[in-house]
């Protein structure tokens, strides 16, 4: 028998025989039993990595990048509309090119001429070289062209006079400012292509090649600057009159300026746009331009909205829509629109979220079901529109205050709680709109320009897009010429007697 330091006996039950285990059978079995211990704590660790990385996943999935990159997802997570790629429908059928059966001709009207015709004859005919006669009859087709692009240079003549009377001397007053070389015609041209998005560099580079008139990034700058000072008193006369509208839509986004956030806000009705360039997001710019409003407000929820306690509110349902799409993404589910009643989709393996779901569908319903309502009975007397308002207030209150354990949609009915009030105005007041898409029309404009030239270098420039750019869509809204309005009031002629709003589409 072995003794004890060469070799070790084993029995684990008392029935067992004893095993002999020898020193390197031992050692062997050792180290098999450390790489075992290595092991089992490698896989502890990777578990633990696939456990972050699946969380990292998940929040990457939802970041704002991400959700852009696809037209399904944007708007769920509140993306501006400018980072979305949307994607064209395809249709089983492909339907024929031009106007569709049923919808009124589009054709462009047929311009009168003002120029003399351009009259194409022939002597002898292209074929076999015989002389021709008269044509026996004239196929005329209209073009329309520019003329040369040649600008007017003229001087101006100031005449003097010794008065007889006072024994001073008098002279005819210049509509031009001192030291401006250039003309009101000009000068209208640049602001418009400086509010369509074009750089300073691009405009001069066109008045160069096309015009043959030199213009330095400084003259262009002095141009928009001197068209702005024209117009503010018109700005401010439109600014003033925002609050005495019934229905106003507003809202907000950022707006760099000087390489520092600022904010843009816009302010819509229909008969004007009035934008407002600010370093703040909050209340005083609302009770700067909406302060004592008596109508209805229609925004997006933003707090700073409701310190205006004279007007009533009508909160954006498009983005209680949004909250939910969102919330759905992070549920592994597919988001679902607004108006159609599309049956939940998830997009990952796992048990679906009832509590959720039952949660967003209830407030789809109701949110759906006041929405038909108002757009069938457009007739409906004030009697009628407050009486389904409060049924569809008390149902909405009923479906919030129950306890929902789901985190997220706990949080949405937290924030659907604070606006309950706000949520069926459209109902209670004709002519309000349940959604805010005229605010975020508008205020598309001041994206593109921000998008395009990345904000302003200076508060004084800022100073001058906002007054620039209300006019600017307000002529587009009541369907004036911008170039025309922008002559008069650099000129002096005066401001334009605004006529109806146009009933074209402002986009």
């Amino acid at each position: 028998m072995l003794s004890s330091a060469s070799a070790v006996r084993l029995a684990p039950d008392e029935d067992d025989e004893p095993v002999t285990i020898y020193p390197p059978e031992r050692k062997k079995l050792r180290e098999r039993l450390e790489r075992a211990d290595r092991l089992e704590e490698e896989v502890r660790e990777l578990r633990e990595k696939y456990r972050r990385l699946q969380e990292e996943l998940r929040r990457y999935r939802a970041c704002a990048p991400m959700l852009a990159a696809s037209d399904r997802t944007a708007e769920a997570g509140s993306i501006p509309s400018s980072r979305v790629f949307y994607r064209r429908p395809v249709h089983k059928d492909p339907l024929p090119t031009g106007g569709q059966r049923g919808h009124p001709g589009r054709a462009r009207e047929r311009p009168v001429p003002n120029a003399p015709p351009m009259k194409l004859t022939l002597e002898r005919c292209t074929d076999c070289g015989t002389r021709l006669g008269e044509p026996f009859e004239v196929r005329r087709r209209t073009i329309t062209d520019l003329p040369p692009p040649q600008p007017l240079v003229f001087d101006v003549e100031i005449s003097r006079y010794n008065c007889p009377g006072c024994r001073r001397r008098v002279e005819a007053e210049c509509p031009y400012p001192k030291h401006q070389q250039y003309g009101f015609s000009l000068i209208a041209r640049v602001v418009q292509l400086r509010l369509l998005g074009l750089s300073t560099a691009k405009i001069a580079d066109y008045f160069e090649g096309a015009h043959g008139v030199h213009l330095s990034t400084a003259a262009v700058l002095k141009m928009e600057r001197w068209a702005a000072e024209s117009v503010a008193p018109l700005y401010e006369s439109l600014k003033a009159q925002v609050a005495d509208h019934a229905v106003i839509h507003a809202d907000e986004t950022k707006f760099r300026i000087g390489g520092e956030n600022g904010w843009l806000w816009v302010f819509s009705h229909p008969e004007a746009v009035v934008y407002r360039i600010a370093p703040s997001r909050g209340q005083d710019v609302v009770l700067e331009v909406l302060g004592g409003a008596r109508g209805t407000i229609v925004h997006d929820g933003w707090v700073p909205y409701d310190i205006v306690r004279t007007a009533s509110h009508q909160f954006d349902l498009l983005h209680a829509n949004r909250w939910l799409e969102k919330e759905e993404i992070l549920h592994r589910l597919e988001p679902r629109p607004l108006l159609r009643e599309v049956p939940p989709k998830l997009t990952a393996a796992g048990p679906p979220p009832r509590e959720f779901l039952e949660f967003a569908d209830g407030v789809r319903g109701m949110l759906r079901d006041a929405i038909g309502w108002s757009e069938r009975h457009p007739e409906a007397t004030g009697a009628e529109r407050r009486h389904f308002s409060t049924t569809m207030r008390w149902r909405t209150v009923d479906h919030l205050r129950r306890e929902w354990r789901d985190a997220g949609a706990a949080r949405i009915a937290g924030e659907l709680w604070k606006r309950r009030k706000s949520l069926y105005t459209f109902l209670a007041e004709p002519g309000v709109a349940w959604h805010n898409n005229e605010a975020e029309t508008q205020i598309r404009q001041g994206v593109l320009y921000r998008k395009i030239s990345g904000g302003r270098r200076s508060w004084t420039g800022a100073w001058v897009l906002e007054r620039l750019l209300s006019i600017y869509r307000t002529c587009r809204k009541r369907s004036v010429s911008f170039v025309k309005v922008l002559k008069d009031a650099l000129s002096g002629s005066g401001y334009p007697e605004f006529g109806a709003p146009s009933g074209r589409p402002q986009t």
